[in-house]
C-alpha cells in the first residue's frame, strides 16, 4: 500500500498532478496517469513497475529479462486489478489487415 507519511503524500501528489515530470511527455506512464485521474505509476530499470490508486491499492512486477514488451500487457493486466478496464490501451499484433497475435499477461 502507498505511505500514508505526509511528505510521500505531496510526492505522490505532485506526481500525478504533473505525471510528464516523472517519466517523460510520451512515456506509457505518464499517459496512463493523464488517462485514469488518480493513479500513480512509476517504472524503473530493468523493467520494475509499480503503480498505486488513492485508495491504496497497488500492484508492481518486475521483468526478469528486463525486457520492454510485456510491460503493456502487464500494466494493462494490473491495472484492471486495481479496477481500471485500459484494455483498449493494448497493442494490436498485425499481419496484414487482420489481428494474428497478441501478448498477454495472467496473473
Amino acid at each position: 500500500t502507498i505511505s500514508t507519511d505526509p511528505v510521500h503524500q505531496r510526492v505522490v501528489d505532485a506526481c500525478r498532478t504533473f505525471p510528464e515530470m516523472v517519466a517523460g511527455p510520451e512515456r506509457m506512464t505518464t499517459l496512463f496517469m493523464k488517462r485514469y485521474p488518480g493513479l500513480f505509476m512509476k517504472s524503473g530499470a530493468e523493467s520494475i513497475m509499480v503503480a498505486s490508486v488513492p485508495d491504496g491499492r497497488s500492484f508492481a512486477y518486475k521483468v526478469n529479462d528486463g525486457g520492454m514488451r510485456p510491460r503493456l500487457p502487464l500494466s494493462v493486466a494490473g491495472l484492471k486489478l486495481l479496477g481500471i478496464n485500459a484494455h483498449d490501451e493494448l497493442e494490436r499484433v498485425y499481419g496484414g489487415d487482420q489481428i494474428v497475435g497478441s501478448v498477454r499477461a495472467t496473473f
